[in-house]
């Protein structure tokens, strides 16, 4: 039994938040929340928004925080608001509403997540707890250990793909590519494609300040832009059939069965050896 002046201590003289009052007494974040409404205890600035859903920890299930964190690598940013907050934002901003679905897959079973639209613009929030702090940061210690188990690297590039990658019909041949300023992880790819047989391209195809214009816009370049490409038809196959398990964008998944059923087409008709 949760006692409410024990509560209102915690929560106003001690400067604890329900999280850490959860903590302390061996329940839930959520089971301080509905006690604070309940006991009609005065919530201090802003609490209420941060209380008013519910918010699971991360369920530790490898293979799916592989596939985040190369979807986060790719495509999303995330942070705390503040240095002592206790919630994790993650945000994106995407025209395609296959990303929106992507995202509230991800994430919806764990917090609170919001779309905002403005003229074919989805800005898309989801509010997470501390569970998800594996997230924030970026550089190679986030996501390295996926080098350690193949099974999970899988998840890894799939994420990677659902955000960066494209499969295409291009001169009527399927192929894969992948354009980014990551080059680390892209290096990384690389090396797990040469070790599974794939033929693969890796090049370097701007530098940092270089221009283009595109849709008649003057664009710079913030950095090294790398491609990576996967064209030849049986190694483009086999990875698809490697990562296609994982994907979860509903175009990524169209793109792999369009470019398998070029690639079984062409095999048909003998211009694949």
């Amino acid at each position: 039994m949760l006692d409410q002046k024990q509560i209102y201590d915690l929560y106003h003289n001690k400067s604890m938040s329900p999280y850490k009052i959860g903590t302390l007494l061996n329940c839930s974040w959520a089971t301080i929340a509905n006690r604070l409404r309940e006991f009609n205890i005065p919530l201090k600035n802003n609490s209420e928004a941060r209380i008013k859903y519910e918010r699971k920890d991360f369920n530790n299930v490898q293979a799916l925080k592989a596939y985040m964190l190369g979807f986060r690598m790719g495509d999303l940013n995330v942070y705390k608001p503040t240095i002592n907050s206790e919630t994790i934002v993650v945000r994106c901003h995407t025209t395609q509403e296959e990303q929106v679905d992507v995202i509230k897959g991800l994430f919806s079973s764990f917090g609170h997540v919001t779309v905002s639209r403005r003229n074919g613009h989805m800005h898309i929030n989801c509010f997470l707890n501390q569970t998800f702090d594996f997230l924030i940061a970026k550089d190679e210690i986030s996501w390295g250990w996926v080098n350690e188990d193949s099974k999970f690297y899988l998840p890894f590039i799939a994420g990677y793909t659902d955000a960066e990658g494209n499969l295409i019909l291009n001169q009527g041949k399927a192929r894969f590519k992948i354009d980014s300023y990551d080059y680390r992880i892209l290096e990384k790819i690389t090396e797990w494609l040469h070790i599974h047989n794939i033929s693969f391209k890796f090049r370097e195809i701007y530098k940092l300040g270089d221009t283009q214009y595109i849709n008649g816009t003057k664009s710079k370049y913030n950095g090294n832009l790398w491609r990576l490409n996967v064209n030849d038809a049986n190694s483009l196959k086999k990875l698809i059939m490697l990562i296609k398990p994982y994907l979860r964008h509903s175009i990524r998944i169209r793109q792999t069965k369009e470019c398998l059923k070029n690639i079984d087409k062409r095999i048909k008709n003998g211009t694949i050896k």
